[in-house]
């Protein structure tokens, strides 16, 4: 759950779907190494200052506060929500989240639509060529 409108209306839905069924909503926290294009140096640099780390911990305090909220909306829509905050890339998380706590179905917003996406943003794109358990997409709007 990235907190974002379509986000939530994919919880809706599923919650429509699989009402009373367990559920984990997960917030990836992305790391700062990810995030930030910094060169070598620059890389060095923010290791060396904590940046990456004072980063890293914000990121996973942001991510656990809307983890919560999307709990709260799958409470809300039928689900025995749980949240969980989970750091690294979002598509290679969400897979690996998933296959470790044996999802029968990734629930996913469609994401941003742009030319490297196609008709799916680049992280719904990336989780349905990669899974290996059924992906439901529900598209925005």
């Amino acid at each position: 759950f990235d907190g974002s409108a379509e986000a939530a209306a994919a919880i809706r839905c599923a919650g429509s779907l699989f009402a009373g069924r367990e559920a984990l909503v997960l917030t990836v926290a992305i790391p700062a190494r990810d995030e930030l294009p910094l060169d070598p140096l620059g890389d060095q640099v923010g290791r060396i200052s904590g940046l990456y780390r004072d980063w890293d911990e914000i990121a996973v305090e942001l991510a656990g506060r809307q983890a919560l909220s999307g709990c709260e909306l799958a409470s809300e829509a039928g689900l025995k929500a749980r949240s969980l905050v989970a750091s690294g890339k979002p598509a290679a998380t969400i897979l690996r989240v998933a296959d470790e706590n044996g999802a029968a179905v990734i629930v996913l917003a469609a994401g941003r639509r742009g030319a490297l996406g196609g008709l799916l943003g680049s992280v719904s794109a990336r989780v349905v060529q990669q899974a290996s358990r059924p992906v439901l997409v529900v598209p925005g709007g």
